[in-house]
């Protein structure tokens, strides 16, 4: 698949919604505890950004915008257009701290408050209150997209002020005061706020030459407020989560919001932190190690690879999420000369492809290939048949 077809994908699916050693085995049971790690060591690299250089490279603009007439660019367009978070007029609504706790816990302002020595942050409805940042991160990306591929300064200039007013008033996300919590977040959900740091990330970097807005003191604050208050967090989970207690796309969470803000602050460190945990981390973000369980030979005799993600079989939402994240981490990375996509025999790629062939699972197939065979020659997964390995995970 070409970068331009990538980009293509990523823009549609945007706009309708917002060779190891450790995983050659057998059918069967494993213990993921008892993997072990990847054979061979990488090193950091030192990498050559040329703004824009996140999820969408200059050329992959130029080639969209060259296509807009036609589908499906078009189509995929008008969904970005007619989204509600593209509208020229949309009005951010940032918050001091951002939080997302259980509300059976947290949701009432009750002891735990007090336990963690922020009594006096709450306020009915603080506990879901990162809904404000999903929702003005996609803005912000989306308005920022409007901008690049249609020259609509109206849109650039909303997404500014969306990334600015933020940049003014958050800092960061809760942590405990007291010493149950000292310092650290009070929910572990609270780490799945970084699922939208790229996105504000990747606006922050498409709107770069929009009034030469990456040379202003408000550039600067937006990059700042992204480096100090987020990656520490990132960078904390991704080491510590290696006891097997979240699964694959929490590590993603943290390693995409990384590898955004390494790129748009043009910090090498943050750069080689996510990808080096990508090829050898410890934690289920590790391609390598937690995140495939196992690799395959596609049965319906493609020639091609399947990887069993660390989420198959535990529920196809989460799944899929990976396989998103995934795709996002890797083509950032590929837009700064780092080609993840192709590493290790494609086991990006073939992860990929085995959620996508879980979703073509059609049972009433019943458990011969045979049957999988329809009229037009295309192939259909039979449920039973569908390369599976059990594994254990906490």
């Amino acid at each position: 698949m070409t970068m331009k077809k990538i980009f293509s994908i990523a823009l549609s699916a945007i706009t309708l919604l917002a060779a190891g050693a450790c995983c050659e085995i057998e059918d069967g049971t494993t213990d993921i505890k008892e993997w072990p790690m990847p054979q061979k060591t990488y090193s950091p690299k030192v990498y050559t950004i040329n703004h824009p250089a996140m999820l969408h490279s200059a050329s992959d603009i130029d080639y969209v915008k060259a296509h807009l007439g036609q589908k499906p660019w078009s189509e995929a367009y008008q969904k970005l257009l007619t989204s509600g978070f593209s509208n020229n007029n949309y009005t951010a609504s940032p918050v001091p701290i951002l939080a997302r706790l259980d509300a059976g816990n947290w949701g009432d302002g009750g002891g735990r408050w007090d336990d963690a020595g922020i009594r006096d942050l709450y306020y009915p409805g603080i506990h879901n209150n990162y809904t404000n940042f999903f929702r003005d991160c996609a803005a912000a990306y989306q308005l920022s997209l409007k901008w690049v591929l249609s020259g609509d300064a109206d849109a650039a200039a909303t997404a500014v002020k969306i990334l600015e007013d933020w940049a003014a008033v958050n800092k960061g996300i809760l942590v405990g005061r007291g010493p149950r919590f000292k310092d650290e977040v009070v929910d572990p959900n609270e780490y799945l706020i970084m699922f939208q740091v790229h996105q504000a990330a990747n606006a922050a970097e498409l709107l770069r030459n929009y009034n030469g807005w990456d040379k202003t003191e408000s550039f600067g604050k937006v990059v700042n407020w992204l480096t100090e208050y987020f990656a520490p967090f990132c960078s904390k989970f991704i080491a510590t989560n290696v006891t097997n207690h979240s699964w694959m796309n929490w590590d993603l969470a943290s390693m995409t919001a990384l590898l955004s803000m390494g790129i748009l602050a043009d910090d090498q460190e943050l750069i080689n932190e996510a990808i080096l945990h990508f090829k050898q981390g410890e934690g289920p973000g590790c391609i390598m190690r937690k995140g495939v369980i196992a690799v395959y030979d596609d049965p319906s005799g493609t020639g091609e690879k399947l990887a069993q993600g660390n989420e198959s079989g535990r529920d196809q939402g989460h799944n899929m999420l990976c396989a998103a994240l995934v795709g996002t981490f890797c083509q950032m990375a590929y837009n700064i000369g780092e080609d993840l996509f192709s590493f290790e025999d494609g086991r990006a790629i073939a992860f990929a492809q085995y959620i996508a062939k879980y979703n073509l699972v059609k049972p009433e197939f019943g458990t011969s290939y045979d049957k999988g065979l329809l009229s037009d020659g295309s192939f259909r997964y039979p449920e039973s048949s569908l390369p599976f390995t059990t594994y254990t995970y906490k």
